[in-house]
């Protein structure tokens, strides 16, 4: 081998050399820049929640504050009425008028049976307020308690509409 090709391979192997050193500065350049950016952009987002803590702060504070600032309301003892009981304040015997009882029951028996109400499966183009003003009207006309209809409920609801109750 000649002192030529040696220099020539050395000459070949240098501008490789320097190619390569470009390369990766600019590789180093375009991490440094991601990295700088990265960085503000969490700054940015400390920044806001930093705000956004000393807003909630302050709005505690102001109803903190404004709770300590309310007066305490209670009634006076003077004010309420002790609840009069009927039996003591008359002199005629105390006649209890079960009447408006035995109308009720006799109206929840009246009620149609279950299987002729409407049920609601909560699915396709149902009109659910038709349906609450159904059954709303249904316990108004045949003096149904609350926790009766309850009750009734759970057999009115099928499907989508089970799972949603």
């Amino acid at each position: 081998m000649s002192i030529y090709n040696i220099t020539e391979k050395f000459t070949k192997l240098s501008i490789s050399v320097e190619k390569l050193e470009d390369k990766i500065s600019s590789h180093q350049r375009l991490l440094l820049d991601h990295v700088e950016k990265s960085d503000e952009e969490r700054m940015n987002i400390k920044d806001e929640i930093q705000s956004e803590i000393q807003l909630i702060t302050e709005k505690m504070d102001k109803i903190n504050e404004a709770n300590l600032n309310m007066r305490k309301l209670s009634t006076k003892i003077s004010h309420i009425r002790s609840p009069v009981n009927p039996k003591e304040k008359t002199t005629h015997p105390f006649i209890t008028d079960l009447g408006h009882q035995d109308n009720k029951l006799f109206l929840m028996k009246e009620a149609p049976q279950l299987k002729e109400w409407p049920t609601f499966t909560g699915e396709g183009e149902y009109d659910h307020m038709s349906f609450i003003k159904t059954i709303e009207m249904l316990q108004g006309d045949y003096s149904i308690p609350d926790e009766l209809m309850t009750s009734i409920l759970h057999s009115l609801f099928e499907k989508s509409g089970k799972r949603w109750y």
